[in-house]
């Protein structure tokens, strides 16, 4: 990326001195564009040749005088004229996105082309990922899989900006755009997809912490799929005991099937959770905290199995996705998931059980209206579509209040 137009970008709203616009860019722009002082002030030496920036020396009284750059009518020209070409890479179309917000300009059809691209990227990345599954080489497993979730992430992002992009200049305004709405708590497959289509942005920590995370307001949503061993009841207990000073809200997001992901063809013959005591059985586990792993702990107390007599309870993971791609790769036996993730990788399913997932809140936030586009998304077809593809899921009640926990 010619840094020289980013610079031009940062200068559109004021004039601003070199320092300043050095620690803008280490601490806004990063990890997508990264500049030195010595190429700073390499670009304003060619920018004011261009006739794009006028500098000028502002005395100080405390210390050294220092230059200060302003753009000049040419340089207006030609960071409006940059802004339209499409990006030559995902770094600087990321920039560019970002300078056409802080200077209110539209560039629709740059995102436009960048969207098509992605999608195409998306489903080859895909693709070359189901090839690396069904070859069970776990290098090209790592590789596949990472290369697909960065394509997934730049997905996301474009997601957000489409449904938080502010109204360009020129335009009546309603007011500001709305912040993104942030989910943590537990991995699930149909979660990530409702935060894509609602611009909100989801990171997988497990139930347990998701709800910590919440209880300290760092959070909009919590998905959850706790079960309470006393009381037989999903997640309202625990909302109840970690959320004391809060009142909160339950929305339902789906019903899904959990169990036991064993090899395809199980060739180590495993019937249930007892199998898995058995010292030739490899286990992964998913992390403490995760609703996955209580799940199978309460199953395999009930069958009068210890679990921290596995000899591999420790071993853990912090995804569905490892579970299976270690079960693949023949780096173990079997693992806790969902059938939804064991049937994408053809692995052979137990079931243990049918949980309930769902989104807790506090009651302020799902009465602000800032979840509506979320809400809304959670009704529409392409999310009833998307559960209907994935194995084991029910959406009987999703959408729905479940419960309400006052404090």
């Amino acid at each position: 990326m010619n840094p020289s137009y980013a610079l031009l970008g940062l200068l559109f709203n004021g004039e601003r001195h070199g320092y300043d616009l050095k620690q803008t860019v280490d601490r806004e722009f990063a990890p997508f564009w990264r500049i030195d002082f010595a190429q700073l002030y390499r670009s304003f030496a060619r920018m004011k040749q261009k006739g794009w920036i006028q500098p000028r020396v502002e005395p100080s009284s405390g210390g050294p005088d220092r230059k200060m750059y302003r753009l000049t009518p040419s340089g207006r020209k030609a960071f409006k004229a940059w802004l339209q070409v499409p990006a030559a890479g995902r770094d600087e179309f990321f920039v560019k996105l970002r300078l056409a917000n802080a200077a209110g300009i539209a560039i629709d059809s740059v995102v436009a082309t960048e969207r098509a691209s992605l999608e195409s990227e998306h489903a080859e990345r895909l693709r070359t990922l189901h090839a690396a599954r069904d070859a069970g080489d776990a290098g090209r497993i790592v590789l596949a899989d990472a290369a697909f979730r960065e394509t997934e992430a730049a997905l996301t992002a474009l997601h957000l900006w489409t449904n938080t992009t502010p109204t360009p200049r020129g335009t009546p305004k309603s007011g500001r755009a709305p912040a993104s709405v942030v989910i943590t708590g537990s991995d699930d497959p149909l979660l990530s997809f409702l935060a894509q289509l609602s611009g909100s942005t989801a990171t997988a920590v497990g139930s347990l912490t998701g709800l910590l995370i919440l209880a300290r307001h760092e959070a909009d949503i919590a998905g959850v799929h706790l079960l309470d061993l006393e009381t037989g009841e999903y997640n309202a207990p625990f909302v109840k005991h970690l959320m004391p000073e809060d009142s909160s809200v339950l929305v339902n997001l789906a019903f899904r099937t959990n169990g036991l992901m064993i090899a395809h063809g199980n060739p180590k013959r495993i019937r249930s959770v007892r199998d898995l005591a058995r010292p030739d059985i490899r286990f992964i586990n998913r992390q403490r905290g995760a609703g996955t792993r209580l799940l199978l702990f309460s199953k395999l107390c009930a069958a009068h199995v210890d679990p921290h007599a596995l000899p591999d309870w420790e071993r853990e993971v912090s995804t569905h996705e490892a579970v299976a791609a270690a079960v693949a790769t023949g780096h173990a036996d079997a693992g806790p998931g969902l059938e939804a993730v064991a049937a994408e990788w053809d692995l052979d399913f137990i079931q243990l059980g049918e949980e309930r997932y769902d989104l807790a809140m506090l009651q302020e936030t799902f009465d602000s209206g800032r979840l509506q586009p979320l809400l809304e998304a959670l009704q529409g077809a392409p999310f009833r579509s998307k559960g209907a593809e994935l194995r084991g899921y029910d959406l009987k009640r999703s959408g729905s209040v479940v419960a309400r926990i006052k404090q």
